[in-house]
């Protein structure tokens, strides 16, 4: 255990030393929040006083546009965050690229420690760090929201945004770690991680609504973990301010607004719950895991 710790605190501050990297990492959630401040936040916010308007007959617009800023506000928190457990888990998995390109790897596996707990330490290190980062911004993200007028989310909410973040973070750092073992240098896993962070907002439906999408392409986005990961959370951060919105509004117009915006994920015509995201997740993380397993015995093999 002892060893493990020392790994993964090394392999921590590692990162945390390295500011360009801290930065890049976190690059994808700053393009977001400059493509919602500057261009698609306010249309985002005028397309759902236009709904209100054209569906829900006489309403207080100002009240309406000031419920559609806050909506908009917590869907971008909640793609953020699934943004920053893509981006944040592969640079930190970085680190284990750049030991291997370097001969640092060698070192750790002449000394008394398995290539089980090198390789735990590094995956573990990444779901710390994600998770940690994660929380911050949720914590920036409540404040903004909390400072232009919107009310926080409650203990339960906030509970369940950990709990899916863990997820999150958790099945994404094994995703990250088996891409890496594929990696030969630190230049190809800096084009990796260029390419992730170009689409993983759109993987997620961040950066355009699922309902902008087409078909095809909306398809192939809800067989992918990301989505759903996105999914789960804009479900729970956008839970109230979409009730306060959308008060007195039909059902159909509400959930036709969710699946738009990728709120709710709809296979074969049913919405899928919040439950078999979770399993299909996990799943998902399962399989990564075996295929971690299986690349490591055959190295090992190939090794004597």
């Amino acid at each position: 255990m002892k060893k493990l710790i020392s790994l993964t605190k090394r392999n921590m501050l590692v990162y945390m030393r390295d500011r360009s990297a801290v930065f890049f990492s976190l690059l994808s959630m700053l393009i977001t929040l400059i493509l919602m401040v500057v261009f698609l936040g306010e249309m985002n916010v005028e397309s759902i006083v236009n709904l209100l308007g054209e569906f829900g007959g006489a309403r207080d617009v100002e009240a309406d546009r000031e419920n559609a800023l806050h909506l908009v506000q917590y869907w971008t928190l909640a793609g953020i965050l699934v943004i920053n457990a893509v981006t944040v888990t592969l640079t930190v998995i970085g680190t284990m690229v750049s030991d291997a390109y370097e001969n640092r790897l060698e070192s750790f596996y002449s000394a008394p420690v398995s290539k089980a707990v090198v390789a735990v330490a590094y995956i573990l290190s990444a779901i710390i760090i994600g998770f940690l980062f994660c929380m911050l911004t949720t914590v920036a993200g409540l404040a903004f929201v909390c400072f232009n007028g919107g009310e926080v989310l409650s203990a339960a909410a906030i509970c369940k945004i950990m709990f899916f973040t863990f997820i999150n973070v958790s099945i994404f750092s094994v995703v990250m770690y088996l891409a890496a073992l594929c990696v030969k240098s630190s230049s190809a896993w800096s084009g990796i991680a260029t390419l992730v962070g170009t689409l993983v907002g759109f993987l997620g439906a961040v950066y355009v609504p699922m309902g902008n999408l087409p078909e095809g392409v909306s398809a192939v986005l809800k067989c992918l973990p990301i989505l759903h990961g996105a999914s789960l959370m804009r479900g729970i951060c956008c839970e109230e301010v979409l009730r306060q919105t959308f008060l007195d509004m039909p059902k159909q117009v509400v959930d036709s607004y969710e699946e738009y915006m990728g709120i709710s994920i709809v296979m074969a015509d049913t919405v899928v719950s919040e439950q078999y995201s979770i399993l299909f997740m996990v799943l998902c993380g399962i399989a990564a895991l075996a295929a971690v397993i299986i690349f490591v015995r055959k190295k090992n093999i190939s090794d004597r």
